[in-house]
């Protein structure tokens, strides 16, 4: 006992602290980067704006877009990393963050942020705390297990520095990434966020980003408003993802070079900075301004609410940032206060405050896209510790996420999975099998026969090897068919002995190829009648490679079961 408690503040203790530092680092760097190239709305200072100024303005994020594609470049499909490569890791079964990917998609994404571009910093800050704790794994142990536990450790220190909500971080860990609730990582992964939340609350005292304590729904009938803005929110997030989804298709069908895409989105970046620079950057200014009231009127916040979607569409598609979580929730708070200032002039007095509909609206558009809307909840809640405020935000939360899942999916994460070929909704035991091929298992071979041999000839040669059944090759090694001993006897009794055996062999129900997956193989064992299955040399070139018997298929895939169960369901 006293080893096991040792080990889970070892592992909690040294991933949440270490991601903690990262995290304060990397928005100390962020913070830095902005001031430097004074991009924040907070700048608009007039002896600032001259023309030479305003070409360095724009000619910023492109600069910084280049530098951001030449990063990319030498990263896996020349993309920077984030919360999906997370998941990816730990849902098969790897538990494994490549450190060296793992530093240059975060530079690439300090990078793009600091020059202004519309996305978040939640995205890189999961990747780092996953990065980080992938690494320290490697020295505590390294099964898979250990590994998945202390991406999940990272993750949720990561999120407890960043919002100061260690509750929070625990369960986005296990609701997003680890996607069940694991009695063993329960203990290291709540380590891991208390020690992020001690080095960003007490030691580093950052507020939060919702300081908004002091309000009320003032009536009951506003929950109805609430479930509308909730459904609303939805469609909002749907367009939203589905326009990252139709321009990162359109960036990938540019006739130009992939490191060259994000410069092209740097161009409207530093457009909006000359012009409009509330919507650009990870927006948490902007945020605490529209929550302020008196600074935006309706009109400029219709204006920024399309331009924000837009800019952020570009910045993802074409690859200049890759966060969501933050500009969702910019987005999802000026609709909020839209609607917010919508009700005033329509019922006037006698409805809760904008504030509460500019909240609601932000977490209602942000925890679709992420899929965590239990998290979401208790965002609101630990950053406001307001529980009727968190209840407002309960109804929104609930029906954006119904209504996203019917029109869209789980969520932006499980979507770029799907990208690649990975259905996250099939279950994690599915995406393990995919990932392991026939090659692993023994491939023996059997009893082979030409495919213009005799029947009597074929016959003799299997009762010679006290066999039932062989299988049927031409010259060049193709599989043609297979014959049973009993079918090959009544030919007998038939008279038919000189018949070639390959006029009479039955017709291959299932191929197997070594490269074919867990999965698939399960698939078509259990549509085949035969104990054993052919392995073919490719779907296109079927040269007998042996055969498979289904028994190890089965083995192998309980196996696998066992080995997640065991994660799942063992004890602390």
């Amino acid at each position: 006992m006293a080893i096991r408690v040792g080990w889970v503040l070892l592992l909690g203790g040294s991933v949440g602290a270490a991601t903690s530092l990262g995290t304060v680092a990397f928005m100390w760097a962020l913070d830095s980067l902005n001031d430097l190239l004074l991009w924040l709305p907070r700048i608009a200072n007039q002896a600032q704006t001259g023309t030479w100024w305003l070409l360095v303005l724009f000619a910023v994020p492109v600069v910084g877009g280049l530098l951001v594609g030449l990063i990319c470049r030498t990263l896996p499909n020349s993309r920077a990393c984030g919360p999906a490569d997370v998941v990816e890791s730990v849902q098969t079964f790897r538990g494994r963050m490549p450190m060296a990917e793992g530093g240059r998609s975060i530079v690439a994404s300090l990078l793009g942020l600091g020059v202004g571009a519309s996305a978040g910093q939640y995205g890189p800050l999961v990747h780092l705390g996953a990065t980080v704790g992938s690494a320290i794994s490697r020295v505590t142990g390294r099964s898979a297990w250990v590994g998945s536990t202390a991406i999940a450790c990272g993750v949720a220190a990561a999120i407890a520095t960043a919002f100061t909500a260690p509750i929070a971080g625990v369960l986005f860990a296990h609701e997003v990434v680890l996607r069940h609730f694991s009695l063993r990582a329960f203990a290291p992964v709540t380590v891991a966020a208390i020690v992020g939340y001690i080095v960003a609350a007490p030691v580093l005292s950052h507020r939060p980003i919702l300081d908004f304590s002091d309000v009320s729904v003032v009536n009951i009938g506003d929950y109805l408003l609430f479930v509308l803005l909730g459904v609303m929110s939805a469609l909002v997030a749907v367009v939203f993802m589905r326009a990252m989804h139709w321009t990162g298709r359109y960036a990938e069908r540019l006739s130009v070079q992939a490191w060259v895409r994000p410069a092209l989105a740097g161009v409207p970046v530093g457009l909006c900075l000359i012009w409009l620079p509330e919507v650009t950057g990870i927006g948490l200014e902007t945020m605490r301004l529209v929550l302020s009231g008196d600074h935006f009127g309706g009109t400029e916040l219709l204006i920024m609410f399309p331009l924000k979607i837009a800019l952020t569409v570009l910045c993802v598609g074409f690859g200049l940032a890759t966060g969501v979580f933050t500009p969702a929730l910019v987005i999802g708070l000026i609709f909020g206060a839209l609607a917010g200032q919508g009700l005033d002039s329509l019922l006037g007095s006698g409805h809760s405050e904008i504030g509460i509909f500019a909240i609601c609206g932000a977490v209602a558009v942000a925890s679709p896209v992420i899929g965590a809307p239990l998290s979401a909840i208790l965002i609101v809640f630990e950053l406001t510790r307001n529980y009727e405020l968190t209840t407002a935000a309960m109804v929104s939360i609930v029906f954006a996420n119904m209504v996203s899942y019917r029109l869209f999916g789980h969520s932006w994460f499980d979507h770029q999975l799907n990208e690649r070929g990975m259905d996250i909704s099939q279950g994690r035991d599915r995406l393990v099998l995919e990932q392991h091929r026939i090659d692993e298992l023994p491939i023996t071979m059997p009893l082979t026969v030409q495919v213009l041999e005799s029947v009597a000839a074929v016959a003799g040669h299997i009762e010679g090897q006290e066999q039932d059944t062989a299988w049927v090759v031409d010259d060049a090694g193709l599989l043609c068919g297979r014959v049973q001993l009993n079918s090959l006897r009544q030919l007998l009794s038939e008279g038919l002995d000189d018949r070639a055996v390959g006029d009479v062999a039955e017709d291959i129900q299932v191929l197997l190829t070594p490269d074919t997956s867990f999965a698939r193989a399960i698939d078509q064992a259990v549509d085949s009648t035969w104990e054993w299955v052919p392995v073919v040399e490719s779907d296109g070139h079927r040269f007998f490679l042996g055969v498979l018997s289904k028994l190890s298929i089965i083995r192998s895939y309980q196996a696998i079961l066992s080995q997640i169960r065991e994660e799942e369901q063992a004890a602390a």
